[in-house]
């Protein structure tokens, strides 16, 4: 089978090696659908604390059919089902599950969940709506009373999800993104939209997007920094209300923060993991599969395209922020 290989920061392998056997509390999975995630490309760019150097890389947004079944996981699971939690999906087949952080099973370790309802393209989104969910409960915008505002600093493909699941719940959202088609899908959603990019020395001296923000949206309930930089990060903790928080999604090595401002409006910093509330003790495996079962995400219209192996070389080498939200590679297409 083909894989591709991430040996070192800035390289990736077309490779061809032999089909996994299952051992007995394993599954062999046929990659269908597998999202490029950001983390991915910062793994491949060397500058994300994952470090993935195997057959198949970190590869975790994946949609998967089960093709063999070891003897132990007879009946849990059977040859055609759909399934999530699959990992290391850049290559044809894997055994491997995605368990980091995650329950596993008691006696085989981490199985895949299998959901036989979605598709191969729905459920290669389940991490990213995870991530969104978390995000969203970690605001504990439930706790407020009356009118609620939210805004996004940064519009991913979680950003843009995140947007979608705080209009679904009937919260007034902001975004700010420099990148127009990204934009444009948040306004057809229902948000309003900022480009931080029009606010420059030359045009608006010391007058910046968060300036803007303030001026025609108002200070929010929730800010959710989804970029992972120090200035974006900055203007979050700028246009949060006294007293509220501000969710930091975006990665970043080392953060400045400034005491001064957070002391005297009293800012919470919450930091998500993943798919993991370490407040509440859950991951959002089934919550998130079953938000995308209820077809309220539009998550079509995240699909830039659809490339092979092959291409993914290329996807990974010239990978294009500006143009693209989620490239899904499709490893058994030639």
């Amino acid at each position: 089978m083909k894989a591709l290989l991430f040996p070192e920061p800035w390289v990736v392998k077309l490779i061809e090696l032999d089909i996994p056997k299952p051992e007995p509390n394993q599954i062999l999975a046929e990659m269908i659908s597998v999202g490029i995630c950001g983390s991915d490309v910062g793994i491949f760019e060397g500058d994300h604390w994952i470090i993935a150097h195997e057959p198949g890389g970190h590869g975790h947004e994946t949609g998967a059919i089960t093709v063999e079944v070891g003897k132990n996981l007879e009946g849990k699971i059977n040859v055609g089902d759909h399934l999530a939690r699959m990992g290391q999906g850049y290559a044809e087949y894997s055994t491997h599950v995605n368990v980091v952080g995650h329950g596993k099973d008691e006696l085989t370790g981490g199985v895949p969940i299998v959901r036989n309802d979605l598709t191969m393209d729905e459920i290669s989104f389940a991490d990213a709506v995870g991530c969104a969910i978390n995000c969203y409960e970690r605001a504990e915008l439930d706790k407020i009373e009356g009118e609620k505002k939210a805004i996004v600093i940064g519009l991913g493909p979680i950003g843009l999800i995140l947007t979608k699941i705080l209009l679904n719940n009937n919260i007034e959202v902001a975004a700010s993104e420099p990148y127009h088609h990204k934009r444009d899908i948040a306004k057809k959603w229902g948000a309003k939209v900022f480009n931080p990019d029009e606010f420059s020395r030359a045009t608006h001296g010391n007058y910046s997007v968060a300036d803007e923000i303030k001026k025609n949206f108002g200070e929010a309930h929730a800010v959710f920094e989804m970029v992972g930089h120090n200035d974006t990060l900055l203007d979050a903790i700028n246009i949060i209300k006294s007293g509220y928080r501000v969710i930091v999604f975006g990665a970043q090595k080392m953060q400045y923060i400034p005491y001064v401002n957070c002391r005297k409006k009293g800012v919470e910093l919450v930091y998500p993991e993943a798919m993991v509330n370490s407040k509440a003790d859950k991951d959002y495996w089934d919550d998130a599969l079953d938000m995308i079962a209820s077809k309220k995400l539009d998550l079509e219209s995240l699909i830039t395209k659809r490339i092979t192996l092959e291409e993914a070389v290329d996807a990974f080498r010239y990978y294009d922020r500006e143009k693209w939200i989620k490239i899904i590679v499709e490893p058994q297409k030639k």
